[in-house]
């Protein structure tokens, strides 16, 4: 097992003992690139747990702290509504500050915000005020999070890594929820400790991105800091200073350099999104990102406890979100390994067939028990199987390719201020979702609600096969060239 040194004020891992050199030099270089991609999507955890945190708290706060149904749709949905804030600031601290010092920048809202719940008074209103303003600080930390990890990784991965480690996020992300939903369920009745655990996440993420994560060389580059895009280079490749970079890396900053004088104002920037290769992967990924939020996935994660326990299942509804929070973590991974070998359609097309049939079948039960033909909890597994087959079939695509396509589809003059974009309207997506489920819950009940998300299911799964390009195995640049029509 390789051991850690000290390298240019990192911390980096030394050659593997017993290998034959090349053995060992590929060896060290794929295990640098997944320390600096895990340490890069570190963020990503803490801002699945604020996604996950309102569908094991908002039951305890409605029981023992009063809180209204109103004032729990505001809880769940304020974190997604100051979302895009930090997907926009993120645009700009990319292109100003660097990759690995927003990664540590976007923690300090989410640290705040968690304190701030965590240390809730009882009394009203300020009990509203302190969870509400943790709330908003949390969901900024979630924008700024969503694309920085992926866009990181999808500069200093190599090409044959990439399509796996740009999924990361997705990971990420589902980890987060797990996490939330396992000490929601150890502390059911305790939110404020539920919220003062997880501050401890963002805390670890900034300490060992500090430590552990060198600047992106192709950030550099457009800095023309040369010497140090190449010393960067060769941290996360692992080449040693003696040694010349290989074609291949050389190559890599070289269109990076090249790069570096079309460096544009916002007019130009403007003019540039009028080319193909700039409008077109915008309008697929934001459909994308449109067919994810009203197919119902995050009002899934926000509000898993109060829907399980509407179904009629028996199954204690904090150990199901615990159990869907596991499915998630496992498929994900899943995933992020199989994309090495799958395509992006295809496992967007099989994602989409299955989220149509799964939410299908829950909307049939629902609308069969809304009139009376089943009683419900007749069939308690129909309920909980459909929805467990939801989350894992959203996995497998339409929950996880988007985040990790944004790092890929954009073209790198416009990759920072289009990510931010993207996230942003991703987030107002789920905002407008997750506001009005509880009015839309009202008027059209569970079975019309979840009929509407099929249909939205079906509409994204035709969308996504008519327009969705391959990835994987291509290059950045061979990327653009398909949005450009070459």
């Amino acid at each position: 097992m390789p051991g850690f040194e000290i390298r240019h004020g990192h911390f980096l891992p030394s050659p593997p003992l017993g290998l034959q050199p090349s053995d060992a030099a590929s060896a060290l270089c794929f295990l640098q690139q997944f320390i600096v991609g895990a340490v890069a999507t570190l963020a990503t955890v803490t801002a699945g747990m604020t996604l996950g945190y309102s569908a094991v708290t908002l039951p305890a706060m409605q029981t023992a702290d009063r809180v209204s149904e109103e004032q729990a749709s505001w809880i769940a949905s304020l974190s997604t509504i100051a979302t895009p804030i930090g997907c926009l600031l993120t645009g700009v601290l990319l292109d100003c500050l660097g990759r690995r010092r927003t990664l540590m920048l976007v923690n300090a809202p989410a640290v705040v915000g968690w304190i701030l719940i965590a240390t809730a008074l009882h009394s009203e209103p300020w009990l509203l005020y302190q969870v509400y303003a943790g709330r908003l600080l949390t969901g900024v930390a979630t924008g700024m999070s969503s694309s920085p990890a992926t866009v990181y990784v999808s500069e200093v991965a190599d090409k044959s890594l990439r399509g796996m480690m740009v999924t990361w996020s997705s990971v990420g992300i589902s980890l987060g929820i797990l996490l939330v939903y396992v000490i929601g369920y150890l502390f059911p009745d305790n939110w404020r400790l539920v919220a003062g655990i997880t501050t401890c996440f963002p805390v670890a993420s900034v300490i060992a991105t500090w430590f552990l994560l060198p600047e992106s060389p192709v950030w550099l580059v457009s800095r023309g800091r040369i010497e140090e895009a190449q010393t960067s280079m060769r941290l996360i490749r692992s080449v040693p200073e003696d040694t010349s970079l290989s074609e291949s890396l050389q190559q890599e900053l070289d269109v990076a350099l090249a790069r570096e004088d079309q460096q544009d104002s916002w007019k130009d920037t403007l003019g540039f999104l009028k080319r193909p290769e700039a409008y077109k992967p915008l309008l697929v990924m934001n459909a994308f990102f449109f067919f994810q939020q009203f197919s119902g996935i995050f009002v899934v994660v926000f509000y898993a406890v109060s829907i399980v326990q509407e179904t009629g299942s028996h199954l204690d509804g904090y150990l199901a979100t615990v159990l869907i929070g596991v499915s998630r973590l496992a498929t994900t991974v899943a995933i992020s390994v199989a994309s090495r070998r799958c395509g992006r359609r295809a496992l967007c097309n099989a994602s989409g067939l299955g989220m149509t049939l799964s939410i299908w079948a829950l909307a049939l039960y629902l609308t069969l028990a809304h009139d009376g033909t089943v009683s419900r909890g007749m069939y308690g597994w129909w309920p909980i199987t459909s929805l467990v087959l939801y989350i894992l079939t959203s996995t497998v695509g339409f929950l996880t390719l988007p985040w990790a396509m944004i790092g890929e589809v954009f073209p790198a003059r416009i990759r920072g201020p289009a990510c931010g974009v993207t996230t942003c309207l991703a987030y107002l997506f789920s905002f407008v979702t997750l506001k009005l489920y509880p009015e839309m819950k009202l008027l059209w009940g569970n079975h019309g609600l979840f009929t509407f998300y099929t249909a939205m299911a079906l509409a994204g799964t035709a969308c996504m096969y008519a327009c969705l390009p391959e990835t994987r195995g291509r290059s950045l640049a061979q990327i653009e060239d398909h949005f450009r029509g070459l």
